[in-house]
């Protein structure tokens, strides 16, 4: 093992004259400033140095990388940009090799996606889920994924903003090897190693052709894709720009593409769309976070009560007395509060008439249930669930 240098964030040692590039930025190894600026670093500094021969990235802890830093969206991002630091690694003359595991998500993938080859542990799960933020993968993501997965499992993959798993990126040509054993850093070497002793040199994926050969069968797969977000997602702003983005893709020059991409993202980050999903994010993380929270204890609940008597009132209504406890059931007046128990009641009757409840046992259900006509019926509940119509 030779010599080994780090820095808060990212790691770097050289085996074999292999260097190994690992990101240590817990808990997910996201890509912040300080870890762009690292992989710029460690990829440019390789290029001149006559003991390495190849570069293998990897992540450390429970995954890969697990996309960007999000905190950044909200203020001016220090450079380098993820794009030009996936363009180094691109571009580096020395076999670059990324060994995944756990998650590779969003920029995480899209540096696995610069990478020459790429390897997976079974347990990697691969995505670009930038569309449940509003907005498109901005650093090459929607170029490089078509030309090495085809149109149609890269829409797939951004539209849907899904997880692929390890062998079903490998048939589709995400990856290029699986690894066995628990050790990435282990199967990256022997990798790397393996790649070397046959003479493989750099396959850079913006020069990948084979994919996109027949123009018109992939005009025709965007098409569809294209008609299906018209249809799908007519008020969403981001899915029609992954779309354009991938146009590009087919057809203009890669550089072309990433200027157009970069563009568009730009458009995603400004959007009202982004903006309210990015609120969302936080939210739902911080909610869990309040003081009250953490000293707060579980209470038992013996009387729940619903109020609305619709669809959704009686489907709850009837969840709550399947659990064996007593429901009020609070309505307007006292006709919609009839035709909230006749909702109820027909549950029941639809399973005495399949022969799975003897009008006994239904009974004995409704005789746990009451109906309400004012919210004072309601001041001994334990949880009240609305469910009301809204005009």
């Amino acid at each position: 093992m030779g010599k080994k240098s780090s820095t808060v964030v990212l790691h770097c040692e050289t085996s074999d004259r292999i260097k190994i590039i690992s990101i240590d930025n817990p808990p997910v190894n996201a890509l912040s400033n300080a870890v762009r600026r690292g992989l710029l670093d460690a990829v440019s500094e390789a290029q001149d140095d006559p003991n390495v021969d190849a570069l293998l990235i990897i992540g450390t802890g429970k995954g890969f990388i697990a996309g960007a830093d999000i905190r950044e969206f909200g203020g001016r991002r220090e450079p380098p940009a993820l794009q030009d630091v996936c363009l180094a690694i691109e571009d580096s003359a020395k076999l670059v090799v990324a060994a995944m595991h756990g998650p590779a998500l969003g920029g995480g993938l899209e540096v696995a996606l610069s990478a020459h080859y790429r390897l997976a542990m079974p347990d990697a799960r691969m995505g670009l889920p930038e569309v449940h933020l509003g907005l498109l993968p901005g650093a090459g993501g929607t170029q490089r994924a078509p030309r090495l997965i085809g149109v149609k499992a890269a829409a797939d993959l951004m539209l849907s903003g899904r997880h692929m798993r390890a062998h079903e990126a490998l048939s589709a040509g995400l990856v290029d090897r699986l690894a066995t054993g628990p050790d990435v850093q282990a199967a990256g070497l022997t990798y790397v190693k393996e790649l070397l002793a046959a003479g493989v040199k750099p396959r850079r994926t913006r020069e990948l052709a084979d994919r996109l050969e027949d123009k018109a069968q992939a005009q025709c797969e965007l098409n569809i894709v294209k008609a299906d977000v018209e249809g799908k997602f007519p008020n969403l702003f981001s899915p029609a720009r992954i779309v354009e983005a991938m146009q590009a893709a087919l057809d203009r020059q890669f550089s072309e593409g990433m200027q157009l991409e970069r563009e568009l993202f730009k458009q995603c980050l400004e959007s009202p769309q982004h903006s309210g999903l990015i609120h969302a994010f936080f939210a739902e993380r911080e909610a869990g976070k309040v003081p009250e929270a953490r000293t707060a204890q579980t209470r038992p609940v013996g009387h729940v009560g619903v109020v609305g008597g619709g669809t959704m009132g009686a489907g709850i209504a009837v969840t709550v007395l399947d659990s064996g406890l007593p429901v009020v059931m609070v309505e307007c007046d006292v006709e919609s509060a009839a035709r909230g128990q006749a909702k109820v009641e027909k549950v029941y009757d639809g399973l005495i008439a399949k022969g799975r409840m003897t009008a006994e046992q239904k009974a004995a259900v409704m005789s746990r249930f009451v109906l309400g006509s004012t919210y004072a019926d309601l001041a001994s509940m334990d949880l009240v669930i609305e469910a009301v119509f809204e005009d």
